[in-house]
């Protein structure tokens, strides 16, 4: 199995990325590491005059861990309370899961 990365993306004002970033990290990123979740980067992009993005990579092991946490997470009231509330603020936010891809194959092989 290969490495599962998750990028999360959340719009916010730009006056309230330092607020909803503080909150992140102690509400919601020791309950990510609990389940296994590695936060390998964080970006902040302004997406407007007054709009930021910030933007989440997250890694997995493999797509097992990837669901084992998503199951732990949707069994704790604190992760649906915390995206909750980044919603009450939110301008937008998504959630993708990335499966790497080899740039050197061919494409062929796969399903058809």
């Amino acid at each position: 199995m290969t490495a599962v990365q998750i990028l999360d993306t959340v719009v916010l004002t730009g006056d309230q990325v330092e607020g909803w970033l503080r909150r992140w990290r102690t509400e919601y990123l020791p309950g990510a590491r609990e389940r296994g979740m590695v936060a390998e980067r964080v970006w902040r992009t302004w997406t407007g005059p007054d709009t930021a993005a910030v933007r989440i990579l997250w890694s997995l092991p493999d797509s097992g861990a990837f669901f084992a946490a998503r199951s732990a997470a949707k069994r704790d009231p604190r992760v649906t309370a915390f995206w909750a509330a980044t919603d009450e603020i939110a301008r937008g936010r998504k959630r993708q899961v990335l499966e790497p891809v080899d740039p050197d194959e061919d494409g062929e092989g796969g399903a058809a």
